[in-house]
């Protein structure tokens, strides 16, 4: 039989292979602390099983594999801004947009030792919607968005190296070094860079680092409208789950709620007045000695 394990690439190369059942389901604090927090600041994280992609370019069904769309698919993205010198993210994708869905919650951690919780990021909930932004349709696709916030945003002294023709930049991007290196960055710049010794400086986090988590929402079943009492008969109405909610409704007639009714002209009906079972009365008089009687004949 195969293994269906998870199998997580790890920065030195190796691979550990998780046995069938074991996921990667890791809490908010661990995302942005472990994940966000090294991704920000361009060190190794502890493994690679969070992707990179551009999320801008591609619709949510086209990314996250069937398997995992029910728990959720990670993938590091970066924000965009709608244009420049605005605050405003710009959340279009693949054929429709991202649309926010409540407020965002605060992420707490509380490190070893410490007294007291401190803010770490912010997590933010969205929705999928397909089409033009007037005539979008909403659909089942949500995700988190996890950002930076607080104690995250602050300087963190790393060791970098001390050069005056920034060849690397200051916050020790690897997409920057990579890019002038292919550039045509000569080896005598290379090694002059990679020679220089190695001083304590604060780096800024790039804050345009965010993970997502992707999933499909589960559908519900459509909620059951009991209005008030129509008439004599009381009715609980669902409306179709598709389409126009005025056609193709189903209709229940609560027959346990409704009074007990006897119809006279009926022939399986029977009628009995309470009044004429009452003791002393000629009904149940006649109804003794018929009694008696049969009593009589049977005894002779």
């Amino acid at each position: 039989m195969a293994n269906t394990g998870l199998s997580i690439p790890m920065v030195n190369g190796a691979t550990i292979h998780l046995l069938p059942g074991f996921r990667f389901r890791p809490t908010d604090d661990e995302l942005v602390i472990k994940y966000l927090y090294p991704r920000a600041f361009h060190v190794p994280l502890p493994c690679a099983i969070i992707t990179d992609i551009d999320i801008h370019q591609h619709n949510p069904w086209d990314i996250v594999p069937v398997a995992e769309r029910e728990k959720g698919k990670h993938f590091f993205t970066r924000k965009e801004v709608k244009y420049p010198g605005s605050r405003r993210s710009n959340r279009v994708a693949g054929n429709g947009f991202w649309r926010a869905a409540g407020s965002e919650v605060p992420i707490y951690y509380k490190p070893d030792g410490a007294a007291d919780d401190m803010l770490v990021g912010m997590r933010r909930t969205l929705v999928f919607h397909y089409g033009k932004s007037r005539s979008a349709e909403r659909t089942e696709w949500a995700m988190h968005e996890f950002q930076l916030a607080g104690a995250g945003l602050l300087p963190r002294p790393m060791m970098r190296r001390a050069t005056s023709n920034g060849s690397e930049p200051p916050c020790g991007c690897l997409e920057a070094t990579i890019a002038k290196k292919s550039d045509g960055l000569s080896a005598t710049l290379r090694a002059k860079r990679d020679s220089a010794p190695l001083m304590r400086i604060k780096v800024e986090p790039d804050s345009s680092w965010v993970i997502c988590c992707i999933y499909k929402k589960r559908q519900r079943a459509p909620p059951v409208v009991i209005p008030p009492v129509i008439g004599d008969v009381g009715e609980a109405i669902i409306p179709h789950a598709i389409g126009d909610a005025r056609e193709g409704q189903v209709h229940f007639i609560d027959f346990l709620g409704q009074p007990a009714r006897n119809d006279p002209s009926s022939p399986h009906s029977c009628t009995i007045d309470p009044s004429s079972l009452e003791e002393g009365s000629d009904e149940s008089a006649s109804d003794g000695e018929d009694k008696d009687g049969d009593g009589m004949n049977e005894a002779n």
